[in-house]
């Protein structure tokens, strides 16, 4: 791929729009935009079990929670970040991919791996905005692509 793409990390966030409204303004004709977002899956199942019968059970609920996320996901990026983004007439290719376990380093490696697959022009982020406190405990993945990913990383600011 590479040379006119452009990867543009999203989440459920609309604030993310601001990423595609970028991307739009400045990356205008010629380009791919890859829409990427990354599912987590939490770190651990969400029911505790005490026998064989009842794990059955949690596995079917968590496959079911899992699937109503994915669903989830993949209507937002259908309502709100393809639209946008195919306005410019553009070619729009929406990804959702799955990183486990639920962390910033575990997302971010994620999206480094779709950009070293791709070699875009461009990774494409917003700048979310958190605490002192919570990038120090949850991590900061704006952060980790911009010291791991082998592309240039554009930090739209929140």
């Amino acid at each position: 791929m590479g040379i006119n793409a452009l990867i543009i990390a999203v989440d459920n966030s609309k604030g993310c729009l601001k990423a595609v409204d970028f991307a739009l303004e400045n990356f205008t004709k010629g380009y791919t935009y890859h829409l990427l977002h990354i599912q987590t899956h939490p770190i651990a199942p969400l029911f505790v079990v005490g026998n064989a019968d009842a794990a059955g059970l949690a596995s079917e609920g968590q496959l079911r929670f899992d699937k109503e996320r994915d669903d989830a996901s993949q209507e937002f990026m259908t309502r709100f970040f393809i639209p946008k983004a195919s306005s410019a007439g553009a070619e729009v290719i929406a990804t959702m991919l799955h990183s486990d376990p639920d962390g910033s380093n575990d997302i971010g490696a994620a999206i480094c791996n779709y950009v070293e697959k791709h070699k875009p022009v461009a990774l494409l982020m917003m700048k979310h905005s958190k605490s002192a406190l919570a990038r120090f405990f949850l991590g900061s993945v704006t952060r980790y692509c911009a010291i791991h990913c082998h592309a240039s990383v554009i930090i739209v600011p929140a």
